[in-house]
């Protein structure tokens, strides 16, 4: 993943429980329910962003295997709109651990119980209490951009979700955690391509497949961006829940293997078209959207956003700039547009009593693929709006607009002059005449139909994983040695080779 958001915010806990299988589709549904912790009443809360520097990864072979028929489950809890969190086991019996689930790296990991002082707090594997415990020895080892790192040695044990079990699973027992003090998560679970795995193991997702456990090699991400719902959002192993997006779904092949990255035709911000003919990945571990500085640089001079040199990123003077006076900013990606409305696009911090601040979620970081191309990151900010799927056995990314496109966040008063007069954009795509042609421009009150041949996918023996949203990034880099990037509880950005930067937000959260 990207960035990891870390925040003295108040920390949302999701209390996932199991809710009946779906009739029809065999899709098992898990529920997540939201819990506050107390207010920190800290009057400083900190932001760690990433930013990625990815250099090439050797590519490892993998053997592809036919699927089979069944579906797994899997919960996921949500920390504060950072990363995602699920439980899972290793071991028989089983030893239980609290996993982000990272799109942008391949690795999993966990605390070892041969780590000491750097993994207090952290649930710790143990494999001499694990009957089916193999032993692998080679040595493991993982850099994040944000300046944290993990290394160890990898092992073998049976891995399970929500009582399906992934047989001889290699993941890697940390035994010295740098950086990770006050995560919520005891471990990375990641789902990229097998080139970004350290040593040339399977990753789980694979393994699951090949295993005949899911019957299609496909996973999904609903992401809910309303904090204060019931359901925070979900993971599905195997397939797609077409309850939770509408219209039809946009897939455009991966270009290269490694991180999911494929080809955007053009960004723009408002009228104006400020990338072409680039690329972009698609990272759950990321909370912020990342593309190239100067174009990062465009959109948010068009919006009239300020960099605040404190915490490195940019701010709008919401205080006097109306909604209608923010430019909407449009992907497009195959042949249609992804619109990004205002109040899709800014992060509001803050209170009554301490001021609001707030900041574009529109962040720069020069980042390179093997190829040499800069890309953009599609974090939580586009995910939330999107539903997500990823097709490994097609080599093809999917999305589609997602139920909670239209929801905006409350927004107080003392904000935005006139905004209540102003209308947001509810359609989030609209189709373009071609792949490559750049799109017209939408203004934030207008709403154009999208129509796409691409036909909906149905879900056949699946995993439905939910999700809640937190701030934090882990994507792995593409590099010799394995790295996956996380960032400590602030707004994430995912890859794994990337810089750790500090925000720092002077009002109480």
């Amino acid at each position: 993943m990207m960035l990891k958001v870390a925040s003295t915010l108040l920390v949302m806990f999701i209390i996932v429980h199991l809710c009946e299988n779906s009739v029809g589709n065999d899709i098992f549904r898990i529920a997540i329910r939201r819990a506050r912790r107390p207010s920190s009443n800290k009057t400083n809360s900190t932001i760690s962003t990433k930013i990625i520097a990815n250099r090439q990864k050797s590519l490892s072979s993998y053997a592809k295997t036919s699927l089979a028929t069944s579906s797994v489950n899997e919960n996921l809890t949500n920390e504060f709109d950072v990363y995602f969190i699920g439980e899972i086991s290793i071991g028989t019996p089983p030893q239980n651990f609290r996993i982000d689930f990272d799109t942008g790296s391949s690795d999993l990991w966990v605390p070892s119980s041969q780590c000491q002082w750097s993994c207090n707090g952290f649930n710790k594997y143990n494999s001499a209490e694990s009957t089916t415990y193999v032993a692998n020895g080679e040595t493991f080892s993982i850099s994040y951009g944000d300046g944290s790192s993990v290394s160890g040695f990898l092992s073998v044990d049976v891995v399970t979700i929500n009582g399906m079990a992934v047989k001889s699973q290699t993941f890697a027992e940390c035994t010295y955690l740098v950086g990770m003090t006050g995560d919520k998560n005891d471990g990375i679970l990641g789902l990229a391509f097998p080139n970004l795995a350290s040593d040339g193991e399977k990753p789980f997702f694979y393994n699951m497949w090949s295993q005949g456990l899911i019957s299609q090699a496909i996973f999904s991400f609903y992401l809910n961006p309303d904090t204060s719902a019931t359901s925070g959002g979900e993971l599905i192993f195997g397939g797609a829940d077409s309850s939770k997006y509408t219209g039809s779904i946009t897939y455009i092949s991966v270009s290269l293997e490694g991180y999911w990255e494929f080809p955007i035709a053009s960004v723009r911000v408002g009228s104006k078209i400020v990338s072409s003919s680039t690329y972009a990945i698609a990272d759950t571990g990321t909370t912020l959207i990342i593309g190239p500085t100067a174009q990062i640089n465009s959109i948010n001079i068009a919006m009239g956003a300020t960099y605040d040199s404190q915490s490195q990123m940019y701010t709008v003077d919401c205080h006097k700039r109306s909604l209608s006076s923010l430019p909407n900013v449009t992907f497009t990606i195959g042949d249609r547009a992804f619109i990004l409305t205002p109040l899709q696009y800014l992060w509001i911090l803050g209170d009554q009593s301490t001021g609001y601040i707030c900041y574009s979620v529109f962040s720069p970081s020069d980042s390179e693929d093997s190829n040499g191309n800069l890309f953009w990151i599609l974090g939580d900010y586009f995910l939330y709006r999107y539903y997500s799927i990823f097709d490994i056995n097609k080599k093809r990314v999917g999305f589609a607009t997602s139920i909670s496109y239209d929801w905006m966040p409350t927004v107080d008063s003392s904000l935005f002059p006139t905004s209540s007069t102003t209308t947001v954009s509810t359609t989030s795509t609209m189709k373009t005449t071609t792949s490559t042609a750049r799109t017209t421009t939408v203004s934030t009150t207008s709403t154009m139909k999208t129509t796409i041949s691409t036909a909906r996918t149905t879900t056949v023996s699946t995993t439905k994983i939910e999700l809640s949203s937190t701030t934090t990034t882990r994507t792995q880099p593409l590099t010799t040695t394995t790295t996956i990037t996380e960032t400590s509880p602030s707004p994430k950005r995912g890859n794994s080779t990337v810089h750790k930067r500090a925000i720092h937000f002077p009002y109480a959260l």
